[in-house]
């Protein structure tokens, strides 16, 4: 028997009448359904202890719910969870449990996955696009092996596999799956003791999975420190602190010329491939973005005041300037391949106190730096575009930093009383 049915109706794949050991012991529906709840209700209280649940990571959740399933009498070799992601490089996220070798591994799926075939021949498709529960008896010699992901399953022993929809408010579609290598597969109990559980899991998975965005989305934004403090509560205007960090300051050198002459795609494009380069390094070397002004980027290297924290954040920083400016380099030559014009830029670092924290109106924050530090380092980087320097550090870096520097000379900086010595790298 092979039925295809819409919306909440369940997929046979298979051949023949259940035999007596995929048939649950039970007499009629309302026996059926009052077992089904008496062996879920230890689960579903488990679930709902949100206090002790919703601080665990989704993987261990769905390790303990797949044992879980187990100990109320579900033989539940493999399980899969997946879900859709509100994310900037994710379109989704999958975990895959297996009995075997114990543990629930996550994995993360690109949002180019929903055009390739692996996710287009998947029975995940078909529960988000609105299908019915999905039934595949894999022991039966004729059950139709339509789904890749089946022919692996059956080739490694198992015996049933089914996949259902896990919905979260506003109708999200998401999936959970559980298979099994027990002769005769799952019996109607398994099936509505595991249906008995689905709402409370979906519940639970769906408030961790929430959390779960909205750290992403803060960090996206905002940087991961400070998207993590607002989380925490640090949301209101004027909250913040004075901190000791080394500034850094990024500059696209002739960009307002370049973006009234070319179209405008392309120079989204360009500022892509431009803060592409300058980002990575940044965040490899332990540094935290705050945010992108128009062809400009500000980035902070926090660090306590003692000298050798310093030292290892100046340093840091000028690795980061020196690994960004080579990453341009590189884009450049794919550039000129290309017959377009290179890029030029300019970094500037200084170090010393800042406001780190919540700055706006009423009703329209913005989490940064300001400070005296911020407008030096911002009137540095004039410096650096004057005299074609790729690199120019204030004299508070030279002092910090273990790197050789020669002097560009004192510099009358716009909003700044005294002139300020300019430095770049020996």
């Amino acid at each position: 028997m092979h039925v295809t049915a819409g919306p909440g109706a369940i997929l046979f794949r298979g051949v023949g009448l259940p035999t007596s050991a995929t048939m649950a012991p039970l007499n009629d529906t309302a026996t059926l359904a009052a077992e089904a709840e008496r062996r879920a209700r230890p689960i579903i209280a488990w679930l709902m202890d949100e206090e002790r649940l919703s601080a665990a990571r989704m993987a261990f959740l769905f390790d303990r719910f797949a044992r879980r399933l187990r100990d109320a009498g579900l033989p539940v070799t493999r399980a899969s969870l997946h879900i859709q992601q509100l994310h900037p490089q994710l379109a989704a996220r999958s975990l895959v449990w297996d009995w075997d070798s114990g543990g629930a591994v996550e994995l993360g799926h690109e949002h180019s996955i929903q055009s390739r075939d692996m996710y287009l021949a998947s029975p995940v498709r078909t529960i988000r696009e609105g299908g019915g529960p999905i039934r595949c008896r894999l022991e039966q010699p004729d059950c139709p092996l339509d789904y890749p992901i089946l022919q692996d399953l059956k080739a490694r022993g198992l015996t049933d596999y089914t996949m259902r929809p896990l919905t979260f408010s506003g109708g999200i579609r998401n999936a959970v799956s559980i298979a099994t290598d027990r002769p005769g597969g799952f019996t109607e109990l398994d099936l509505a003791v595991l249906d008995a559980t689905l709402p409370a899991f979906a519940a639970v998975v769906e408030l961790q999975h929430l959390r779960r965005t909205a750290r992403d989305l803060l960090g996206t934004y905002v940087g991961p420190n400070a998207g993590e403090r607002i989380f925490s509560g640090a949301i209101k205007r004027g909250d913040g602190e004075i901190i000791h960090s080394v500034v850094w300051y990024c500059d696209l050198r002739g960009f307002t010329a370049l973006a009234e002459t070319r179209p405008l795609p392309e120079v989204i494009a360009l500022l892509n491939d431009y803060f592409d380069r300058m980002a990575e390094p940044v965040v490899a070397r332990g540094g935290e973005i705050l945010k992108f002004i128009g062809d400009a980027m500000l980035a902070i290297f926090p660090c306590p005041e003692a000298s050798a924290a310093v030292c290892d954040a100046c340093d840091a920083a000028i690795t980061a300037a020196e690994d960004a400016l080579a990453g341009v380099a590189a884009l450049n030559e794919r550039r000129q391949a290309a017959g377009e014009s290179p890029l030029q830029c300019g970094v500037a670092i200084h170090v010393g106190k800042v406001m780190y924290g919540n700055i706006g109106a009423a009703d329209r924050l913005d989490f940064t730096v300001i400070g005296p530090a911020v407008n030096l380092v911002s009137r540095l980087d004039q410096v650096s575009a004057d005299l074609e320097q790729p690199i120019v550090v204030s004299a508070s870096v030279t002092r910090a930093s273990r790197r050789q520097f020669r002097s560009l000379g004192r510099h009358k900086l716009k909003g700044i009383a005294e002139p300020q010595e300019a430095f770049t790298l020996a």
